[in-house]
């Protein structure tokens, strides 16, 4: 009798604790990380920049030994091709709800972003992405994280340099008449007749088109100051040859961020004074850059082309803020990505503000010489 009573204790503590386990966090040995971008077709460079992105963080987390409280957790990339297209992006955007994925870093460009949004918000899916449109983050409804500036920044450092540094007097506008560039042309039109200055010329392109013919023509027959080009890099490069036939090679142009790539910057000098502007800095420009840029080419053998520090950061943000919560939970980590000041080990100031967007965002200048963008200005006011 002496031995049982001494055991009903033990056999206590034993529920208690079991008890007490059973009631910790629910976290899985594997979370998934969706990653939606343009694995195919003219975009496909950037996009696979910013898997690469993904992929690389993913790697050092997991092999840092990366729990979340106290359990260890594998991470697991689940990537997908969203072709750039509407239809395909909500298709692989419920694909990855339906895969239960913690978070996606997706889409590219804002028309197929803002066709997903939906999609994750209802799913309880938080989005991170660099998609620049400014209605973006409001359609989220607080689940929506864009990891660079907007375009409302981008539109006023277009007008402020075409204006101030370019003494640009008449300006035409080309732009795609989609939701990044519909806005971003009301948006530059507006900030250049605020500081005096006429637009010349405004014309709106479908975003697959590349034969500008006629644009070419009607700037040839009243040549403006500067053309301001919010197209990409697969209509810019036709649109130069196209200025250049014209005899408008020396028409100074800006574009936007979406031109930032190798494929522009190596292309043949048919426009002699080529700027852009970009809510994302290159890689190099951060102190912690060269080391990144380091891992990153012995992964991959080759440089950044686009963002993938901006989508290696959001990884790491991500995980610090499952760490934070101690949870798997997506309403949780939604809840804390708004507040967190998580470590973002090459951009350092990856901080999301009540509506999603980054509290420390600007936008830089550019201008092509040679094989680099050098950097003219930067501001985070304009």
């Amino acid at each position: 009798m002496l031995h049982t009573r001494r055991a009903r204790p033990l056999a206590a503590l034993t529920l208690a604790a079991s008890l007490l386990a059973g009631c910790g966090p629910n976290i899985p040995s594997t979370l998934k990380i969706g990653v939606a971008q343009p694995l195919s077709g003219p975009s496909a460079d950037r996009g696979q920049d910013l898997l690469n992105g993904v992929t690389l963080a993913v790697k050092e987390l997991n092999a840092s030994g990366y729990k979340i409280a106290g359990k260890p957790v594998t991470l697991e990339v689940v990537a997908v091709d969203d072709r750039a297209d509407a239809q395909t992006a909500r298709q692989v955007a419920q694909q990855l709800v339906d895969q239960k994925v913690v978070a996606v870093i997706g889409h590219l460009s804002s028309d197929i972003t803002e066709a997903t949004i939906p999609i994750y918000r209802q799913g309880g899916v938080p989005q991170l992405f660099t998609s620049s449109a400014v209605e973006l983050t409001q359609q989220g409804q607080g689940n929506a994280f864009r990891l660079v500036a907007h375009d409302a920044l981008q539109a006023q450092a277009l007008a402020t340099y075409a204006a101030g540094t370019l003494k640009a007097g008449r300006v035409a506008i080309l732009y795609e008449n989609t939701a990044f560039g519909t806005p971003m042309n009301r948006d530059v039109t507006a900030a250049l007749k605020k500081q005096g200055r006429a637009v010349a010329l405004s014309e709106a392109v479908d975003n697959k088109g590349t034969d500008f013919a006629a644009f070419v023509g009607k700037l040839k027959a009243s040549p403006p100051d500067a053309l301001i080009a919010i197209v990409r890099e697969h209509q810019l490069l036709p649109l130069f040859e196209q200025m250049r036939a014209a005899g408008l090679s020396g028409l100074p142009v800006l574009a936007t961020s979406v031109a930032k790539t190798r494929k522009v910057l190596t292309a043949p000098p048919d426009v002699k004074q080529l700027y852009l502007t970009s809510s994302a800095l290159t890689s190099k420009e951060f102190t912690a850059g060269a080391a990144f840029n380091t891992r990153f080419r012995a992964a991959y053998n080759a440089d950044p082309v686009w963002a993938a520090h901006y989508a290696y950061d959001a990884v790491f943000v991500l995980a610090d803020a499952l760490r934070a919560t101690d949870s798997a939970d997506p309403q949780k980590l939604r809840e804390k990505l708004h507040t967190i000041d998580a470590n973002a080990p090459v951009t350092n100031h990856m901080r999301f503000d009540a509506a999603g967007e980054q509290a420390y965002a600007t936008v830089t200048v550019y201008q092509r010489r040679g094989d680099e963008w050098e950097t003219m200005v930067r501001s985070d006011k304009w």
